[in-house]
């Protein structure tokens, strides 16, 4: 069986902590950014949303505070979650995505490790 690979955008590896809140609730988890693309990214941590849930991450990368808008589009308990981007359109936060996306394309490192 051959793989077919369906992603539009290319992943990069980095390890970034990250906060992920789900959408209009207080409550705060702790993960590690694992990969990230223009599409979406991969967050680890032990106990995964369900998918389907709206989320907020929050992350600091280079320097600068990033919030983005998503859901998740998988769970894996124990692993992590898949989140794709939501209403990113050409604000702020698509500029720091496009920024963070730029320095891992070329291997900038800044304080966390980075890889393609």
């Amino acid at each position: 069986m051959t793989f077919i690979e369906r992603r539009k955008h290319v992943r990069y590896s980095c390890e970034v902590p990250v906060e992920v809140r789900v959408a209009d609730e207080p409550g705060v988890c702790q993960g590690v950014l694992a990969d990230i693309c223009l599409g979406g990214c991969y967050v680890s941590l032990v106990s995964p949303l369900p998918a389907g849930t709206a989320v907020q991450l929050s992350f600091a990368f280079p320097e600068a505070a990033t919030v983005l808008a998503g859901r998740t589009v998988t769970s894996l308990p124990g692993s992590g979650m898949g989140i794709e981007f939501t209403g990113l359109g050409d604000g702020e936060s698509k500029s720091r995505l496009l920024d963070l996306i730029q320095r891992l394309e070329t291997g900038i490192e800044d304080g966390s490790r980075v890889s393609k």
